[in-house]
């Protein structure tokens, strides 16, 4: 009785032991089975700090009470030294021979471009080329609101549109409009004078009443000073025709926090970011850095670029960027490292796939991977495998 007890008793722990084994094995394959991934995002990260304040520039007003005169100069554009800013006219036959001319000035460039079409757009592909070009053409002028470009770019699309077939113009019709061209010109020698730029710069059609604010006047700025300046335009005269801007370089005061400005150095090289008023980063010196009044500081940028994009900004915001990093989202959990470095494993199909990734920065949760042109590197989009215990090169994995 004793023996079968004993027996009963080895045979139900072997039992036990036996299912403990199996389910103990189901509980590992189960646990192991269980993918998890995460995709790789391209992100950008940036450490800044966000300011505002007043772009200044040397600036020079163009001025002139003549009842008759026309500004020829383009906003946004270079004007050299020399250069016809404006024409004076001396009355109304003046300038309605002005207007003449420029009327025949269209004429004959659609003359032109109507007899060159057929050179310049033989096969219906090409004309089609030629018309969606000169379409960007006219659409950018007035997006630009260059209504000189705006002509000409009008001219050549309808020289393209219209078919030459139905246009009855000859290589004489030119020759004629040349003609009364070269006369009306040189009867408006005797009646008109010119405004010339006295300096170089950008020209701008639209003056704000801060072009009284000099980058000398920067010189010992102070945080109510700065503040006065941005309140105080002066009132323009009715005779200011546009003005003149430096096209070399610019001046950007700002109001800063002080733990902020603490982090730049005078005479060093400063990131800012104007966002929509410029697409790029810009590099710009740091000028002074003033004491600090509440917290704040006055930050003095100078910057040789963009001069053109910024003309037409006066009061803005923008960010100084103190550093920048860009590359992969990959989880700190995912990389696993050997002799060659840091890797990861994705899910391609369905076996794991190894990849070396080069890291170029770290946060709390995971690490920034560069991006790579090599065929078997990260590419965003990938997934990379979280659940690194028993990983291998070419595995398959199964759900």
């Amino acid at each position: 009785m004793k023996r079968t007890d004993t027996l009963t008793k080895v045979i139900s722990f072997l039992l036990f032991g036996a299912l403990l084994a199996y389910l103990s094995v189901y509980v590992v394959r189960s646990t192991s089975n269980n993918i998890r991934t995460a995709p790789a995002v391209f992100v950008s990260l940036s450490d800044n700090a966000i300011t505002s304040g007043i772009v200044v520039r040397q600036e020079s007003l163009v001025q002139s009470n003549e009842k008759y005169l026309s500004v020829v100069a383009v906003s946004g554009k270079a004007v050299a030294v020399g250069e016809t800013v404006a024409v004076i006219y001396s009355g109304e036959e003046s300038l309605s021979r002005a207007a003449k001319i420029r009327e025949l000035e269209i004429k004959k460039q659609y003359i032109i471009s109507v007899l060159s079409g057929a050179s310049s757009a033989e096969s219906l592909a090409d004309r089609d080329n030629s018309i969606k070009e000169a379409l960007l053409n006219v659409t950018a002028s007035a997006a630009r609101h260059d209504t000189e470009n705006l002509a000409s770019a009008s001219v050549s699309l309808s020289s393209l549109v219209i078919s030459n077939a139905s246009i009855d113009t000859t290589e004489v019709d030119l020759n004629l409009v040349t003609a009364e061209l070269d006369s009306l010109r040189q009867s408006a020698l005797s009646d008109t004078a010119v405004i010339t730029a006295s300096t170089p710069g950008l020209f701008s059609a639209s003056p704000d009443g801060y072009e009284y604010i000099t980058p000398d006047m920067l010189s010992g700025l102070t945080v109510s000073k700065l503040t006065s300046l941005e309140k105080t335009p002066q009132d323009l005269a009715s005779d200011v025709r546009g003005k003149l801007a430096s096209a070399f370089e610019w001046y950007f005061a700002a109001e800063v926090k002080q733990e902020d400005a603490d982090r730049l150095k005078v005479g060093k090289s400063a990131t800012l970011d104007f966002g929509r008023y410029c697409s790029n980063l810009l590099k710009a010196k740091v000028i002074s850095i003033s004491s600090p009044e509440n917290d704040e500081c006055v930050v003095v940028f100078r910057c040789t670029e963009a001069t053109a994009e910024l003309l037409f900004v006066r009061r803005a915001s923008a960010e100084i960027v103190f550093d920048a990093h860009e590359g992969l989202r990959v989880p700190k959990q995912a990389v696993l490292s050997d002799e060659k470095g840091s890797y990861v494993y994705t899910l391609t199909g369905m076996q794991a796939e190894k990849k070396y990734i080069s890291i170029v920065w770290e946060t709390n949760d995971y690490f920034l991977a560069e991006v790579s042109q090599e065929s078997a590197s990260l590419r965003e989009g990938n997934d990379i495998i979280l659940t690194t215990k028993g990983l291998s090169d070419g595995k398959i994995m199964k759900d």
